[in-house]
């Protein structure tokens, strides 16, 4: 069998990085609400014409930031305008984010033209985009245009709650939305129930607040909106809230300590320690507080046991002993380029070759891929939106920068290969974690992170995709519990 020795010297530093991951992407999911297309009548003509609201925004009690969304409307269309940044401390070190996304749309709410921009620390994504018939055209800097195919009209994320003012709800209605989410460049379904009208004092000031509660990618949000279609207050896992207040107070810093310990709000404690993780060949898991159909459990080495209660076991398969000669003729979408996984840009293409020469074996690419990424990419937490080809250019990240990279790799010198996401056990607890899974006759599990090939069975597959699926995951946060029934090493 094909092994990569070694893991990350300090669980300790893991644990810190896989944090850090998780809360940046469920930051990223909070501060937007949605980009959508209606499945019904619609109309905008009792939208007012301006709009503005400030939130604070907190995670547990503690303030990491603000956002401020305005919107006007024009006699050629409306223009939405978001800003959002956050900062949280984790290990010592500051992870700022900013974002800012600009929408234009028709008279009707449609989609028109978008504007994206994302900072944090040292790193930058710009996107531009354009609706063009059944056509949404994204521009990154620095890649090739990438081609989303609608059915339907979109309509911008900032104007969920006009569009639903616009319809003037009754409580008890349900719309059904398509999303366009600008933060993980993808296409997704809404649905929005409305819970009716009700009184919300904020800051000692009373609204007649709309409450909306809405579901995503199985991430459910109750948000209460003005008579204008803007956010008053908004609540989404893992303990994130935002709330109305003025441009001052949103804008001002809290000072002291943090009220809260990461760590310990995003792992999931076991009373099993495992002393070498990386040696576990099999697993047997009984896990509450979620629903199985809910997640992506089964696989090629990940099976349901029971769901009354759910017990899952996992093992870790055989590599095959043959050469398997590149490309790989099947799981041809697997192949394919992506707006994170660019490999088909002549950067990525060069490196592969750089690292691999002219492979003709599947087998030994995808083992030393493994090795060579896990050895030269920086273990560093990262708030960042991940791609290929901004890994190439810092060569550090945590394990989604790690995923996305081996990934763009792979599939440029002609290995089927996923991104997938679950958790991973360190030093007595699971923490959220990507990895990836590389078709060999079989999907393998394979870890970049720490350097596994295959990975160990204590890697629980939930879902699989980028960053749009993961957000799933959010869902259990705080919620799950995991008991190690049996296992069995090398």
């Amino acid at each position: 069998m094909h092994r990569v020795k070694g893991r990350l010297t300090s669980g300790q530093d893991m644990a810190t990085l896989l944090v850090m991951k998780y809360l940046r992407l469920s930051l990223i999911l909070a501060a937007f609400l949605f980009v959508v297309r209606c499945g019904g009548p619609r109309t905008a003509s009792s939208v007012p014409k301006t709009g503005e609201s400030w939130l604070a925004t907190y995670l547990g009690d503690k303030k990491i930031g603000y956002s401020v969304s305005r919107y006007n409307k024009y006699p050629d269309g409306y223009r939405f305008d978001n800003l959002m940044q956050i900062e949280v401390v984790t290990a010592g070190k500051t992870q700022r984010i900013r974002s800012r996304s600009v929408v234009t749309t028709w008279p009707d709410l449609t989609l028109q033209s978008l504007k994206f921009k994302f900072v944090s620390q040292n790193r930058k994504l710009m996107v531009t985009g354009t609706v063009h018939g059944s056509e949404l055209r994204l521009v990154p800097e620095g890649d090739k245009p990438r081609v989303v195919h609608l059915e339907g009209p979109v309509y911008p994320m900032a104007a969920i709650g006009q569009l639903v003012i616009g319809r003037k709800p009754a409580a008890g209605s349900t719309y059904r939305f398509t999303v366009f989410d600008a933060t993980v460049m993808s296409v997704m379904p809404v649905e929005v129930a409305v819970q009716g009208y009700e009184k919300l004092t904020i800051d000692g000031k009373t609204y007649d607040a709309l409450k909306l509660q809405t579901r995503m990618a199985k991430l459910e949000m109750t948000t209460w909106i003005d008579k204008n279609g803007m956010i008053l207050a908004e609540k989404s896992p893992p303990k994130m809230r935002s709330e109305r207040t003025s441009p001052k107070l949103a804008i001002a810093t809290e000072t002291g300590e943090a009220k809260f310990d990461l760590l310990k709000m995003f792992r999931i404690k076991v009373d099993t320690v495992i002393p070498n993780a990386a040696s576990v060949r099999y697993v047997k898991v009984e896990i509450s507080g979620i629903k199985p159909a809910d997640f992506n459990f089964a696989g090629d080495n990940q099976v349901v046991l029971s769901k009354q209660p759910l017990v899952v076991k996992i093992s870790v398969p055989d590599i095959p002993d043959t050469v398997m000669p590149l490309p790989v003729k099947t799981q041809k979408r697997f192949l394919r380029p992506t707006l994170s996984i660019q490999c088909d840009n002549s950067a990525i293409k060069t490196k592969a070759h750089g690292v691999l020469g002219e492979p003709k074996d599947a087998v030994k690419a995808a083992h030393e891929l493994v090795s060579w990424v896990f050895t030269v990419l920086k273990k560093e937490p990262t708030a960042s939106f991940p791609t290929a080809l901004d890994v190439l250019k810092h060569m550090e990240g945590d394990c989604n920068e790690h995923a996305v990279f081996f990934a763009a790799l792979a599939r440029a010198v002609g290995i089927p290969t996923k991104v997938v996401v679950g958790l991973v056990y360190v030093n007595g607890a699971f923490y959220y974690h990507a990895w990836n899974e590389v078709f060999l006759d079989k999907w393998i599990p394979v870890d970049a992170t720490f350097g596994e090939f295959p990975a160990s069975a204590l890697h629980m597959k939930l879902g699989e995709g980028e960053l749009s699926e993961q957000a799933q995951i959010l869902t259990v946060v705080g919620e799950i519990g995991i008991k190690i029934v049996e296992f069995k090493s090398d």
